[in-house]
C-alpha cells in the first residue's frame, strides 16, 4: 500500500491513535533531556538562519516533501512529547496506522521514525551563542522544513553551553 501526500495517515487526528498504557507511562516519564541524551525543544526564532532556506536547497522535491511531511508529523506528536510519550508510544500509532516498521508493502515512515530522526543520535544539533542565539551544527534541512510546517520549537542537541 504506498499513500501520496495528500493521504498520508499523519493527517489523522493523534486522538484516533490507540493510547492504552499511555497515562501510566506519562505518570512515571522523566523529562524529555534525560530521556533523549541531552535533547532539548528550541525556540526556532533564536535558531540563526543557514544555507538552507528553501525548497530550492534540497536534493530533490521528494526530499524535501518527505522532511516537510515528517515536521507536520512532529507538529502532531508534540502534545504526547510534552506529556512524556516515548518511542513506544509512537510504535503503537504506527502499528494503528500501519505505517513505518507497520507498513504494508511500500515502507513510509512513520511516527517512530520522526522521533528517531528528531531525538536520536542523528538530531539536529545547535551551538549555542553569547547572544543567545544558536549556529545549525546538524539538521540544516529539518530547520527549514519545521519552520514552513508553523512549529515554534524544534527538538535539538544544544552544545557549547
Amino acid at each position: 500500500m504506498s499513500h501520496s501526500l495528500e493521504t498520508e495517515p499523519f493527517e489523522q487526528p493523534a486522538n484516533k491513535f490507540e493510547t492504552s498504557g499511555l497515562e501510566s507511562r506519562i505518570k512515571d516519564a522523566q523529562p524529555a533531556s534525560d530521556r533523549t541524551g541531552g535533547v532539548t525543544n528550541v525556540e526556532l526564532s533564536r535558531i540563526n538562519a543557514n544555507d538552507v532556506r528553501s525548497a530550492a536547497d534540497f536534493n530533490s522535491p521528494e526530499q524535501y516533501a518527505g522532511m516537510r511531511r515528517e515536521a507536520e508529523m512532529l507538529k502532531q506528536m508534540q502534545p504526547a512529547l510534552a506529556q512524556g510519550a516515548d518511542v513506544e508510544t509512537f510504535h503503537q500509532w504506527d502499528r494503528s496506522n500501519h505505517i513505518g516498521h507497520y507498513s504494508q508493502g511500500q515502507y513510509v515512515r512513520g511516527y517512530a521514525d520522526v522521533y528517531e530522526s528528531y531525538h536520536g543520535p542523528e538530531a539536529v544539533a545547535v551551538e549555542a551563542k553569547p547572544d543567545g542565539t544558536y549556529d545549525v551544527i546538524n539538521g540544516r534541512h529539518r530547520i527549514l522544513a519545521a519552520r514552513e510546517a508553523g512549529l515554534q520549537q524544534v527538538p535539538a542537541r544544544v552544545l557549547g553551553r
